[in-house]
């Protein structure tokens, strides 16, 4: 018989973000604690972002001896961190418990931030222009580590927090670890975890309609981003080879589906590259697909990286696929790269990290 391991005991500890916050409550009960001993403890971890169990000072003395016999406040510890001189863009290498490493973003814009956060240590699904892609899948991240990631870049930002959207949009396919991220969103819907609303959190997927109608179904406060990037069926094939078995209209269904549950508009990634996805016609097409639900268009400027097989558009080149899709196009955004002299691409400063575990050459 296989016994599934216990994904909340690391180090023979409880982590304690790992626990849903009904499960916190009740694992607190199980300490002989009175019940509002949970509350306290919730706002250490998600709101006052203790660092030690010494901190909790409104906590009694015995309580937190048990808890540091007990459990933990974080399983994985900061490698590096780089900071772009042009936007400010800081960019995490974080160390998990068993020696794997995911990374995470905290971007600035004019108005808010964004902090973008990975799902899985590294992706299965192979995306030809994704970073990520060039390291090999080592395993789904658990709700705990997700949150470790939320509360590292909210202590950084402190006061900012209040105008910090969360995007899961790093390392990873969220949908392929779909109950850990639906883990993570409860606690970032719900009293004493954050309280953010579906404005404020976005899940970015490379289209599993199947699993895109069941986060639709679980009723959280979250955006859905659909990350499209072509406007045929071959074209995608080409691009996204893994997940290309789902038809365009069978992901465009799933996703208008979703929009339709939530009342929320559907963004559609596009990540411009040049010659492969950018031709007048592209632009038509894409214009066309988005008239189809309520969904509004994100073009994303490819960012080359380090080593990037790809080629971004020039300006004028972008201005011009513009102009072509806003005749057929609701609503349209460009994303615009930050970091640039980080190279913070997703995936990019995980994969130096990899050095000689650099996913192998197919057919070895």
């Amino acid at each position: 018989m296989h016994v599934h391991e216990d994904p909340s005991i690391v180090d023979g500890k409880t982590h304690l973000r790992c626990l849903s916050l009904p499960e916190l409550d009740a694992w607190v009960e199980s300490l002989g604690e009175p019940r509002y001993r949970f509350r306290q403890l919730a706002s250490w971890l998600y709101e006052k972002l203790a660092g030690d169990f010494t901190e909790m000072t409104d906590l009694p003395l015995g309580f937190r001896e048990s808890l540091r016999d007990r459990a933990l406040l974080s399983s994985f510890r900061r490698v590096s961190a780089e900071v772009s001189r042009i936007d400010g863009t800081k960019k995490y290498l974080f160390e998990l418990h068993d020696g794997n490493c995911v990374e995470s973003v905290l971007m600035r814009h004019e108005r808010r931030i964004t902090f973008c956060v990975s799902s899985q240590v590294g992706c299965p699904l192979d995306c030809r222009f994704c970073q990520t892609s060039k390291g090999r899948f080592r395993r789904n991240l658990t709700a705990g580590e997700i949150l470790d990631q939320i509360c590292c870049l909210k202590k950084e930002c402190g006061e900012e927090m209040e105008k910090a959207n969360i995007v899961f949009m790093g390392m990873g396919e969220p949908l392929l670890n779909y109950r850990s991220v639906v883990a993570t969103v409860l606690v970032l819907n719900t009293a004493p975890g954050f309280e953010l609303g579906s404005k404020r959190i976005t899940v970015s997927t490379s289209g599993l309609p199947r699993r895109m109608k069941n986060l639709a179904d679980e009723g959280l406060k979250c955006s859905l981003a659909l990350s499209l990037n072509a406007t045929t069926d071959a074209k995608r094939r080409e691009l996204m080879p893994a997940v290309s078995r789902y038809p365009i209209d069978e992901v465009i269904d799933a996703a208008r589906y979703f929009a339709e549950k939530s009342g929320r508009r559907v963004t559609l990634e596009y990540v411009l590259l040049r010659g492969q996805n950018t031709s007048t016609e592209d632009a038509r097409r894409l214009g066309k697909i988005a008239r189809r639900g309520s969904f509004k268009i994100n073009l994303i400027p490819y960012n080359p990286g380090r080593d990037g097989g790809f080629e971004a558009q020039s300006e004028d080149e972008l201005q011009a696929f513009i102009r072509a899709l806003l005749p057929y196009s609701p609503t349209l955004t460009v994303r615009r790269s930050k970091g640039p002299d980080i190279f913070a691409a997703c995936g990019q400063l995980w994969t130096e990290s990899l050095a000689p575990q650099k996913k192998p050459a197919e057919g070895t």
